[in-house]
């Protein structure tokens, strides 16, 4: 079905969830201007420049405690979802699965840890978005996912507070921030690790992370000699005494991504820092949701305010005549490269469903683009339904 459009009231934004959109001024920065060329090694970009520069500004946005360690880590989250589980699993590890990335984290990495291994993981029942159970807090390692991307499901905050409050004396909390980093404030310094990529709310190219680690998870770094031996790409004690003695990393990064996280942390914090993120992001979820209440078609997919994200939030489809995958693919045959990606359900949400990216940088100004968006999507629905 071909859909006909006025160009004129098409977005100029992306709202795929990753890699997201960029920083208006910084995606247009010249490519020579990022230090693409310099050595990670030099005290100009390492211990004297960029990089300490990029960890110190992540550390004020972040609320992180004085005593943590930032690294700067090879590949996006998911090896540094890996480097957790590796280095700081002793002999059991619980969590939360609630979507495709909690799930890989908890059950198709930790699986190739060692069989004898006592894993204990909340599951959803069906029809549930979110695991009535609570983790093991005496697990040595328990990782949780405070905004599942694939859902959008967010683990609210008291939900973290009490959960830091009730670990054991020799458990580490574990949080994948990589889909509400830099648009959300959670309860500052209660985790042993926050990782995250920077491809969502700080608009880099994908394939960089963060990990911040607690006195309590470098210390446990001196165990893992007694568990498992832990590839050399993925050995955190290295990447900490590197971070730690000279503000490098132990591999070679791609420094173009941390001079744009860099950028983008020193914009946020220019504007009021992490609490003006946040409201941004609410901003922009609580004008789609607007939306979609005044559509006789779509719908929150997550009915409770206080599990719904609101840096990827997911709208269900309530006509069955409209699916997903054909907005999204009028989106794309409009030829706009931002609107390449459509907006489209993660593969493994069942609903007939589209997620669309609530990121600041999506909107810097407030929600004109969203405007934009959504009279595109409902000139698609109209007249979709009319060639029906």
């Amino acid at each position: 079905m071909k859909i006909l459009f006025n160009p004129d009231i098409l977005p100029s934004s992306t709202f795929a969830c990753g890699p997201a959109q960029g920083h208006p001024s910084l995606r247009h920065t010249p490519l020579d201007q990022t230090l693409f060329e310099r050595s990670h090694r030099a005290a100009d970009i390492s211990a004297e420049g960029l990089y300490k520069e990029a960890a110190e500004n992540a550390r004020t946005l972040l609320s992180v405690p004085p005593d943590y360690t930032v690294i700067f880590f090879l590949g996006g989250a998911t090896p540094a979802m890996d480097a957790v589980l590796w280095n700081l699993t002793k002999d059991s590890l619980s969590g939360l699965a609630f979507g495709a990335f909690s799930k890989r984290w908890t059950h198709e990495m930790a699986a190739r840890l060692e069989n004898t291994l006592r894993l204990s993981v909340r599951e959803t029942e069906a029809g549930e978005f979110f695991p009535r159970q609570k983790p093991d807090y005496q697990a040595s390692l328990v990782v949780l996912t405070p905004n599942e991307t694939s859902t959008g499901v967010q683990i609210p905050n008291d939900y973290l507070e009490e959960a830091w409050s009730l670990r054991g004396r020799d458990t580490l909390i574990a949080w994948d921030c990589t889909s509400c980093a830099g648009g959300r404030v959670l309860p500052a310094g209660k985790f042993d690790v926050m990782l995250f990529g920077m491809q969502k709310c700080f608009g880099t190219a994908g394939g960089s992370s963060v990990l911040i680690l607690s006195p309590a998870a470098v210390k446990r770094l001196e165990e893992t000699k007694n568990y498992r031996a832990v590839p050399y790409s993925l050995d955190l004690k290295t990447a900490v005494r590197f971070a730690r003695e000279k503000y490098q990393t132990s591999n070679t990064p791609n420094t173009t991504n941390i001079w744009m996280f860099n950028e983008a942390c020193k914009w946020m914090l220019s504007c009021g820092g992490l609490p003006a993120m946040e409201a941004l992001c609410k901003r922009h979820a609580n004008y789609l949701l607007d939306w979609a209440a005044g559509t006789d078609y779509l719908a929150p997919l997550i009915k409770d305010e206080k599990l719904r994200s609101f840096t990827s939030l997911t709208l269900e489809i309530t006509d069955p005549a409209i699916k997903d995958s054909d907005i999204s693919a009028a989106l794309r045959a409009t030829g706009r490269p931002n609107l390449a990606d459509g907006i489209k359900k993660y593969s493994s949400v069942e609903q007939n469903s589209v997620r669309i990216s609530c990121f600041p940088f999506v909107d810097i100004n407030g929600t004109g683009e969203y405007e934009k968006l959504t009279r595109t999507v409902d000139e698609i629905v109209r007249q979709l339904r009319a060639q029906k």
